[in-house]
């Protein structure tokens, strides 16, 4: 098997600079095989590859050592593969305001580079798309998300704008998650009522996908309720977390990955055409004003996103 994901996200998502110092983060959990495959390619390219090896993060949103953020806030550009997602850190926000390319790519595996897999997509191509279900967040007042599993969700976004994630980081400071291609918001806090059926996989929370949905229920932007044989992934983590902040709906977005699938690597998962995802805690990357201290992704499948009473995007596809 062949692995063209390596060039892609060398060369159209980061675009590894001649010289550069790009670091790697990793942990335990790490594919060692996606460690060489970018150290080799990084090599090729005339640029520094480093790693940094870190504890296993306890929560998503953990802070690195010391040493690892000082290391991160150095280089030209990094790449996040530790098991849990760490780019909503500090540390990460510090590095990318000194101009810090990044990449959050946490739980990757050798296979997600695979040919025709979700990141040998053309990430330019696919930004108009990005872009379109972003401008739709950006000029609502109220969405409305459903699901064929029978999730039904409404609330306000006032005001609040879309952000749409596409997978370059090219310039300067910027930050992005491939192979997760997404355009989302933070619906106004208090706002949203309503059920959530998660039946594609609880990110981060045991190994998925999700043999059984997960329901969530909500009112006034908070969950109430969950059921389900395996809610105890997300029991656990929320009592992980231990904040009582981690029940506000923090995001609601839609995956716009083509070659993505419902898989048992989270990133995939999420950026799966066709998906949308919802999460709990933390909303400030969004645009909302809950700081809690973690961001927690839920994904169902065959998802649609109505604003103000208009289809937008139903099962991956644009309306109108």
């Amino acid at each position: 098997m062949t692995y063209p994901g390596f060039d892609t996200v060398l060369d159209s998502c980061l675009q590894v600079r001649p010289g550069e110092e790009v670091l790697l983060l990793t942990d335990e959990g790490t594919d060692p095989e996606v460690v060489t495959g970018l150290t080799e390619g990084i090599s090729s390219r005339g640029a520094v590859p480093l790693a940094a090896r870190m504890p296993m993060p306890h929560i998503p949103g953990s802070e690195p050592p010391r040493a690892v953020a000082a290391a991160l806030l150095s280089a030209g550009a990094a790449i996040e593969l530790t098991s849990l997602f760490v780019g909503s850190s500090k540390a990460r926000q510090r590095a990318s305001a000194a101009g810090v390319r990044y990449l959050a790519m946490p739980g990757v595996q050798l296979g997600t580079f695979r040919d025709a897999g979700p990141l040998t997509v053309d990430f330019d191509s696919q930004r108009a798309l990005a872009k379109v279900v972003g401008a739709a967040w950006d000029h609502g007042s109220r969405f409305r998300l459903t699901s064929a599993a029978g999730t039904d969700l409404q609330g306000s976004i006032e005001a609040r704008a879309g952000r749409v994630l596409d997978g370059i980081a090219r310039a300067d400071g910027q930050y992005m998650a491939p192979p997760d291609i997404e355009a989302g918001t933070a619906p106004v806090e208090e706002t949203t009522t309503g059920v959530a059926v998660i039946d594609g996989d609880l990110l981060f929370m045991g190994k998925g996908p999700l043999p059984e949905p997960v329901v969530m229920y909500f009112e006034a932007g908070r969950m109430v309720g969950v059921e389900g044989t395996h809610k105890d992934r997300l029991i656990e983590m929320m009592s992980r977390c231990d904040d009582d902040r981690m029940v506000n709906l923090a995001e609601v977005s839609m995956g716009l990955n083509p070659l993505g699938t419902i898989c048992d690597v989270p990133m995939e998962t999420e950026s799966a055409l066709g998906t949308a995802h919802i999460a709990l805690g933390n909303s400030i990357a969004y645009g909302g004003t809950v700081d809690a201290v973690a961001h927690l992704d839920c994904v169902m499948a065959n998802a649609t996103l109505e604003i103000d009473r208009r289809v937008v995007i139903s099962n991956g596809e644009l309306a109108g």
